[in-house]
Formats: structure tokens, sequence, C-alpha cells
């Protein structure tokens, strides 16, 4: 169950950088944004953040931080990868590849 916490709280993260993300290029299009539209994307980044603590924080409950942290961290690349790739928004190049799979080399190790 640890692990579903860590990866609910990767997913959450992952949510809260889009957010901010699409806030960010949302204020740069328009001409004049309402608070509104600002305010949203950033509340929603909020919450999710805040969410993906309590899953972060149910996950410490059963597992070493020095584990469970770079999981989280890992999983949430891995979801930024997919959001990535799934959107077209971002561009994965090779070494940016390359360094998502150093990572992952290192969480296995870390996991030993």
């Amino acid at each position: 169950m640890a692990y579903l916490w860590l990866i609910l709280s990767a997913a959450c993260s992952v949510a809260a950088s889009v957010a901010l993300k699409a806030a960010g290029a949302a204020s740069a299009q328009a001409a004049t944004p309402s608070l509104l539209t600002q305010a949203l994307p950033y509340a929603g980044a909020i919450g999710a953040y805040g969410l993906g603590f309590g899953f972060y924080a149910l996950a410490l409950r059963q597992l070493d931080l020095t584990l469970a942290y770079p999981l989280m961290v890992a999983f949430a690349i891995a979801g930024v990868f997919v959001y990535g790739l799934l959107s077209g928004a971002e561009a994965i190049t090779a070494m940016r590849m390359a360094g998502a799979i150093l990572i992952a080399i290192g969480v296995f190790l870390i996991s030993k």
C-alpha cells in the first residue's frame, strides 16, 4: 500500500506542475487575463500539492525516508515525461531521456 501512496503523491505533484505550467502559459498569452483565469490554476496546484503531501505522509509510515523520497521523485519524473509525450507540449530529447534513465538506475540502486 505504501507504494500506492507514493505513486498518488507523485501524480499529485505532476498535476500541480502541469497546472502551474498552464497558468503561466495562459497569463502569457492573454492580453488582460482575468483574476479567475489566473487564480484557478494556482489554487488547483496548491490543492494538488497539499493532497500529495498527505499521500506522501501515509507512505512514510511504512517506508524509510531514504527509499520513499527517491521513489516518489522518480515516479513524478516519469509522470512528467508521460505528460510531455502525450501532450506534445514538451520536447523529449535523447539527453533528457538519458537523464531519466540514470535517475531510474539510481533509484533502483538505492532500493537494494
